[in-house]
């Protein structure tokens, strides 16, 4: 089984805590040096995309019952990839503007985001339906081959609340993020940043522990070892 959540995880992770602090600088009507956000925005978008879209069109999680992976990893994955090459693509465009006055650029940015902060809602929706989904059918439970998390397999409730818990805040900010927006009430922004901040520290972390456990997981099986830290 070829995988690869754990690239997305910490993408999507540097990507949350990156658009989080893009968000206070606009809040503290800081200057926004708008070239090295869109480099940024560019990178981790690229990727969280063409991830997520092969995830997504193609299933490569399957057998044992973890095809349900492709949809939590994959289908998320894509829909932020996209909206970070969307913030990449309007920082670099608007690089003049952000040189001007800064009150002006981030009113204007703040404006822009209004049309897409719909998709970031209903995305967030997903996102919540998903996490609701990790604890009622409790999954991702890791198998016993799996070093570290593999100890816990055999409750399968534990990760699968950490799991939803961690799609939950991501989701909470997403739909917080809409809320602010569309009604112009951007003090919740700060919640906002909150979240993604918690859920972007968590998932990087979360993606970094998978390489080693995902590793160790393929010794396991290919040794007939049972390395369990």
């Amino acid at each position: 089984m070829v995988v690869y959540n754990e690239l997305i995880a910490i993408t999507a992770g540097a990507g949350l805590v990156g658009f989080a602090k893009f968000l206070t600088l606009i809040l503290r009507k800081e200057r926004v040096e708008s070239e090295g956000w869109a480099a940024f925005f560019g990178v981790t978008g690229l990727l969280l995309f063409a991830l997520g879209l092969h995830t997504t069109v193609t299933w490569p999680y399957g057998g044992d019952g973890f095809e349900y992976a492709n949809i939590a990893f994959g289908q998320p994955a894509a829909g932020f990839g996209a909206l970070l090459l969307l913030a990449a693509v309007y920082l670099w465009r608007q690089r003049a503007l952000y040189d001007g006055a800064v009150d002006a650029a981030h009113a204007k940015t703040l404006e822009a985001f209004k049309p897409v902060s719909i998709f970031v809602g209903v995305l967030g929706l997903g996102m919540a339906v998903l996490a609701v989904s990790f604890v009622r059918y409790q999954l991702g439970a890791a198998p016993p081959e799996e070093p570290i998390t593999g100890r816990f397999g055999h409750l399968p409730l534990l990760e699968a609340i950490f799991l939803g818990g961690l799609w939950g805040i991501v989701a909470v900010g997403a739909l917080l993020f809409a809320v602010a927006l569309l009604t112009d009430r951007l003090r919740l922004l700060r919640w906002v940043v909150w979240t993604w901040v918690l859920g972007g520290i968590a998932f990087a972390l979360f993606g970094a522990m998978n390489f080693y456990t995902h590793i160790g997981m393929y010794y396991n099986i290919a040794n007939g070892t049972m390395i369990k830290w």
